[in-house]
């Protein structure tokens, strides 16, 4: 019954919100965005899909902005996990069902690109666009001014207190279960709660995510549904990918657009208080079709990172994002600390290129609540986030 109860009321208050943009996640946020080599908990859809596989259990997170809405943030996000363990005889076993899949994998992406569906993001001619930003006013370059919406939306500038949304809840760190992102203190706590610790154990992962942008000031309304799909070995090293799917809006014409795309990642612990990320997202992509005729995509990015715990109660944190300036981009940093000075209590700051961040988050059983405070670009924007780990 108390189950029951909890999901209904992450329901209630997801259903509250309405769909939001760019960059999501309370937890990752908090620490300027430096979360490659981190994404542990349902934050990895947006940042790293590998991250799936870390720490076995199943939550239900959101997130959403609490204060001043803006071009750069997104409103919302909505995210499943579900990831388990299975016992197997060696690392090649393992090895060889990642293998099968891959080749799967591979053979279907070679099909829809024989079918002209799905293709690689390099060497195309198609308009591309950073998932950060708008593909309005490449749309409306089409010059068809057709209402394709049955009330169309006039755009305009939103005022100040205009700009101040409330959506609903972002991903959420398990920190009740796995305080540490560090693989060696995850199997502490497990081994002291009774469980095994995963030697000679593989993990399995699904993540369902929504993500929601309703952004005036950019002339777009974003709906992206990922899902992921991942899994590791022994938690030292695990790959994954998302399949993203896009639903498009221009809001001042309402002419929509349908696309979708691939990233992959991988996260590998040379040693247990290390990590490394990498991750590529839209390494294949479709064109994103509009209903006057546009076409669209994502442009391809590359993101990596690094994690070191020098002790158990600290983790810092460094990412490099667009690393081989695709699309003549530039090189961003981030920089994170995570301190958590006892179970169930955590604070973080980072810097997000030259923005400063900061968070906290607090657990209460299998409830997590978190908060992050972001300056600089983001323009005093705060989220609020909350998990439920069954």
């Amino acid at each position: 019954m108390k189950n029951r109860l909890s999901i209904l009321l992450l329901l209630s208050i997801f259903a509250l919100s309405s769909p939001s943009s760019a960059y999501f996640g309370t937890r990752p946020m908090g620490m300027g965005g430096a979360f490659t080599a981190i994404a542990d908990d349902a934050n990895a859809a947006y940042w790293n899909p590998a991250g799936f596989a870390l720490n076995p259990g199943v939550d239900i997170t959101g997130s959403t902005l609490a204060t001043n809405r803006n071009a750069v943030m997104g409103d919302n996000m909505v995210s499943a996990k579900m990831c388990y363990e299975a016992k197997m005889n060696s690392p090649f076993d393992w090895i060889f069902g990642v293998g099968a899949v891959s080749v799967l994998a591979v053979n279907t992406a070679q099909y829809l690109g024989d079918q002209g569906i799905l293709k690689k993001n390099w060497g195309r001619d198609v308009p591309r666009t950073s998932r950060e930003d708008s593909m309005a006013d490449q749309v409306k370059e089409k010059g068809n001014n057709t209402d394709y919406s049955r009330n169309p939306v006039k755009r305009a500038t939103p005022k100040p207190d205009a700009q101040k949304s409330a959506s609903i809840f972002g991903p959420i760190q398990n920190l009740t279960l796995n305080f540490n992102p560090g693989r060696h203190s995850y199997w502490d706590n497990r081994y002291m709660n009774g469980d095994d610790p995963p030697y000679n154990k593989a993990q399995f992962a699904l993540g369902l995510t929504w993500l929601g942008d309703n952004n005036p000031a950019l002339d777009e309304q974003r709906n992206w549904y990922t899902v992921s799909l991942a899994s590791g070995w022994e938690e030292r090293i695990a790959v994954g990918g998302n399949i993203n799917f896009y639903d498009l809006k221009v809001i001042s014409s309402g002419v929509k657009g349908f696309g979708a795309g691939v990233d992959l990642g991988a996260i590998a612990k040379p040693l247990p208080n290390v990590s490394l990320g990498l991750v590529a997202k839209e390494i294949l992509t479709t064109d994103i079709y509009w209903q006057n005729g546009a076409q669209t995509r994502y442009e391809m990015l590359i993101n990596a990172g690094a994690a070191i715990d020098p002790i158990e109660e600290i983790t810092i944190a460094v990412d490099g994002h667009n690393v081989f300036s695709q699309n003549s981009g530039k090189v961003t940093m981030h920089y994170g600390v995570e301190i958590r000075p006892i179970r169930g209590l955590a604070f973080r700051a980072g810097l997000y290129d030259k923005s400063k961040t900061a968070g906290a988050s607090i657990g209460i059983g299998s409830l997590i609540a978190d908060y992050a405070y972001l300056g600089g670009e983001f323009d005093k924007t705060q989220m609020v986030g909350l998990t439920w780990k069954f």
